[in-house]
């Protein structure tokens, strides 16, 4: 079964291969090289979950890292009930295709709006990636449409579709 835990310092090495290269990071999440450390930093810090970003590991049914959950604020309007969270997923090459995104997804959206006063989760992905389009609908999340030429990755603009899931859907 599939779970959320914080960050642990043994998460680290995994976690960072995510920005290793494209084979590691998938065909829709390489937007190239980051700063080697980033997530050894926020770890270091005590900064994997504040008042405005978060991320948690997501986990095995035996408790071994297979991918991370993150969140981060987002402005839609004006305050105070503007803001919403915006939430994305990395999970490992080796264990995709196996439900720990779907799993992963409904369990950080429940983990928000359990802890947050947050009305809406929004989550994104290329127009492309049907594969997560599928694992957000099977997790609760609502198609709403399609923004154009959103998001630039790999030398092109290219159009991201948009869902999203409400406190209590």
């Amino acid at each position: 079964m599939t779970a959320l835990r914080r960050v642990e310092p043994a998460d680290v090495d995994y976690l960072e291969s995510q920005h290793d290269g494209p084979g590691r990071a998938g065909d829709e999440s390489w937007f190239g090289f980051r700063d080697a450390g980033s997530v050894a930093k926020r770890v270091a810090a005590g900064e994997t979950i504040t008042a405005d970003r978060g991320m948690l590991a997501v986990v095995d049914d035996q408790g071994a890292v297979v991918g991370e959950l993150s969140w981060i604020r987002v402005f839609n309007g004006p305050p105070p009930g503007g803001d919403c969270w915006n939430m994305g997923i990395w999970i490992g090459p080796e264990h995709r295709g196996k439900g720990h995104g779907t799993q992963a997804q409904r369990l950080g959206a429940q983990y928000l709006f359990d802890h947050t006063m947050m009305e809406r989760i929004e989550a994104g992905t290329e127009s492309g990636n049907i594969v997560e389009q599928k694992a957000l609908e099977k997790a609760g999340f609502t198609r709403e449409g399609v923004l154009r030429r959103a998001c630039f990755r790999g030398g092109a603009y290219r159009d991201m579709v948009i869902f999203s899931k409400l406190r209590g859907e």
